[in-house]
């Protein structure tokens, strides 16, 4: 037979699940769908069921000093606990614009009242409308259990679909987002229809530039990520570091934008599923690129 705890203390949840296997259940927007046997048919659990949504602790967006590499040197941070919802997120104004652009894409605003971006990370699906821009921004997980807690980079907590690097009695805490939005932002997300779509594709872009005295543009910083077109999200920090530093006005030249959308073409690798064909997939990521890179090169 299957229980059902409520802690009101993380102390009290990782207690419980320090003890044999459990389902976190927070929003459970995507626990329900999952366990669900047959449309209105209450799902079906197979192991006891912990509640973590009454723990006020894991409910607040917070600002945090963290170290930095070269000694003496500080930079903050935002905290986002597991417990905030994704309307909190959305509607919070420390929020990176380009996470919250993202965040207001997904479902519909009564889902987004109780779903969670912990949640939305754990689950671990190639097409989570959160995670490329938390890959962009850097963002890092805190892993929460008896034992202590450890931190992880995002990208390297999410291994493969349904996926992640959670141990038995852990649970993600808090989200962690080390660094601040970049001017330029970019979110687009392809479904079926303008709302409660399930994602066919997504990409996010941020970029900075500077102006010399000419006027004339330069990147000083360009990051791109891609949903649903790999086993999970991509993002290539080496054809990154190919365009940083080159003047606004080359992503006006065709040549070196084929060059650019081509070397993406080679990471790209999207499958066909019930939702679209890998071949659609990839054409219509690499639109969105070249749609990114004509925005740019008017800035």
């Amino acid at each position: 037979m299957v229980e059902v705890y409520r802690p009101d203390t993380l102390e009290q949840a990782l207690d419980k699940l320090a003890v044999g296997d459990h389902t976190l259940f927070s929003g459970g927007t995507d626990l329900m769908v999952q366990h669900s046997v047959r449309p209105g048919m209450t799902p079906s659990f197979a192991r006891d069921v912990v509640f973590v949504d009454a723990i006020e602790e894991l409910k607040h967006i917070t600002e945090a000093c963290l170290e930095t590499q070269a000694e003496g040197d500080v930079d903050s941070a935002l905290f986002i606990g597991a417990g905030v919802t994704l309307s909190e997120i959305e509607q919070h104004p420390q929020v990176p614009d380009i996470l919250r652009q993202s965040v207001a894409k997904i479902a519909a605003p009564a889902l987004r009242n109780r779903a969670t971006m912990a949640g939305n990370i754990c689950n671990a699906s190639p097409a989570a409308d959160s995670l490329p821009a938390l890959y962009l921004l850097d963002a890092r997980v805190v892993l929460s259990s008896l034992q202590g807690q450890r931190e992880m980079a995002l990208e390297d907590f999410i291994l493969a679909p349904g996926l992640t690097q959670l141990k038995q009695g852990e649970m993600l805490t808090h989200v962690v987002i080390p660094q601040p939005d970049l001017p330029e932002a970019f979110y687009h997300k392809v479904g079926t229809r303008a709302a409660n779509a399930l994602t066919k594709l997504s990409m996010a872009g941020m970029a900075k530039i500077s102006k010399g005295r000419t006027g004339k543009g330069k990147l000083v910083d360009w990051r791109v990520a891609f949903g649903a077109v790999g086993p999970t999200v991509v993002r290539n920090r080496e054809l990154e570091s190919l365009l940083i530093g080159q003047p606004t006005e080359k992503l006006a030249k065709p040549r070196f934008v084929d060059e650019v959308v081509a070397m993406y073409g080679e990471v790209i690798r999207p499958i066909d599923d019930q939702r679209s064909t890998a071949e659609y997939r990839h054409q219509a990521s690499l639109n969105l690129l070249r749609r990114w890179l004509s925005q740019l090169s008017v800035s």
